[in-house]
C-alpha cells in the first residue's frame, strides 16, 4: 500500500505506481466519491472519445468548404502580402 500527504492547498500527489498502474498523466480526469466514515474513492474517469471527435469536427467545420481556385489564391496572396506588412513594421521599429 503507498501513501501520500496533502498540502495545505489540499492537493495530493498520487504515487508513481500508481499513476503508471492506471495511465493517469497530466490531464487525466478524475472523479472523487466521499464513502462512509473518513474514506473517499478517487477512479479514472471514462473518456468519451466519440464525443471529443464529434467536438473537435464542430471546431473545424468551417474549414471544410471548398474554395474555387481563384478565391484560394487571392487568400493566400492576402496572407502573405499582411505576413510581409508586419514583418515590415517591425524591422521599422528596430534603431
Amino acid at each position: 500500500m503507498e501513501s501520500t500527504r496533502s498540502s495545505s492547498k489540499g492537493q495530493m500527489v498520487i504515487p508513481k505506481l500508481v499513476r503508471e498502474a492506471l495511465g493517469i498523466r497530466s490531464g487525466t480526469e478524475l472523479e472523487v466519491e466521499l464513502l462512509s466514515g473518513k474514506v473517499f474513492k478517487v477512479s479514472v474517469r471514462s473518456t468519451d472519445h466519440v464525443e471529443r471527435v464529434r467536438g473537435l469536427a464542430g471546431i473545424l467545420a468551417h474549414r471544410g468548404r471548398r474554395m474555387s481556385t481563384a478565391h484560394e489564391a487571392a487568400s493566400i496572396m492576402a496572407a502573405v502580402l499582411a505576413d510581409d506588412q508586419r514583418t515590415k513594421s517591425r524591422t521599422r521599429r528596430r534603431p
